[in-house]
């Protein structure tokens, strides 16, 4: 059976807690995820997080792995998302959000991956807020593996999370001497893997605990092997959009009039938009 194969191996730029797979350069090459970060702070005093920032034009993917993280948006949503669950806020035309991280024994650790919403009616559109519970994510066990599916499907589970885009986002525990696979959604030609612990063979390499693998753009089988010891990784897999990507950093769009629009709408909730919440 034909296999993709990794193309790149990225290991990331780290600032203070968050490890950062994407930037400027290269934002437009993981079509439609335009960020991947890993945010992890060993010794907590009392809470972390960010205050109130905005985004526009992108849907935020929020997986804590240990503590939990509150939400507040100027689209009137709030909530709490415990550790092991997903959160999807869709910025749409523009939002400002704060997230408080609670950690657990002084420890926070979670994963951020950011999506381009389509040109056709989400990306200039309402905020829209979503969160589902550790205990309602599907988890596909099997000999050897133990896989999570946190949005989209695997081996007939499907996922309640409901991402605006064609994609899928597994959590893969591999116990040492094994094989797993994934097979293509036809669509889903963009595909990225994150080692969190352990080492793992896939698409002719050999990944590392911190090491991101981009797979070649393709529709064939996703294979991943175990040798000496146990593994757990995050893979990604999407369809690109057709449309340009241009980011200011914290606001993505499909064209310079629609960043500039986004760039207002933050600006003016900033002047106006958080005295709302309360």
């Amino acid at each position: 059976m034909m296999t993709r194969q990794i193309q790149e191996i990225r290991n990331g730029n780290k600032r203070g807690p968050v490890s950062s797979f994407v930037n400027s350069a290269n934002v437009a090459e993981l079509n439609p995820f335009v960020l991947w970060d890993h945010f992890y702070i060993p010794h907590v005093e009392g809470t972390a997080g960010f205050d109130f920032h905005g985004h526009s034009g992108v849907a935020t993917i929020s997986y804590p792995q240990t503590g939990d993280i509150g939400h507040e948006d100027t689209g009137g949503h709030s909530g709490m998302l415990k550790a092991g669950g997903v959160q999807i806020m869709s910025a749409g035309a523009g939002v400002l959000h704060k997230e408080t991280v609670y950690p657990d024994k002084h420890v926070a650790d979670a994963f951020q991956l950011w999506v381009a919403l389509p040109e056709n009616g989400q990306e200039m559109g309402s905020v829209t807020y979503s969160t589902i519970q550790q205990q309602d994510i599907p988890i596909v066990e099997a000999e050897g593996s133990k896989t999570k599916v946190v949005i989209g499907q695997f081996q007939g589970k499907k996922s309640a999370a409901q991402p605006p885009v064609d994609m899928t986002y597994l959590h893969v525990n591999l116990d040492a001497g094994s094989k797993w696979q994934h097979l293509n959604h036809e669509a889903q030609t963009t595909a990225f893997i994150y080692i969190r612990h352990g080492s793992i063979d896939t698409g002719g390499v050999q990944l590392s605990a911190g090491e991101l693998g981009i797979f070649e753009k393709g529709i064939e089988a996703l294979a991943v092997n175990t040798s000496a010891q146990d593994a757990e990784f995050l893979l990604v897999l999407g369809a690109p959009l057709n449309q340009d990507i241009i980011s200011n950093g914290a606001s993505v769009h499909s064209n310079r009039t629609n960043l500039i629009a986004g760039v207002q709408k933050i600006q003016q909730l900033h002047t106006h938009g958080i005295s709302q919440i309360s």
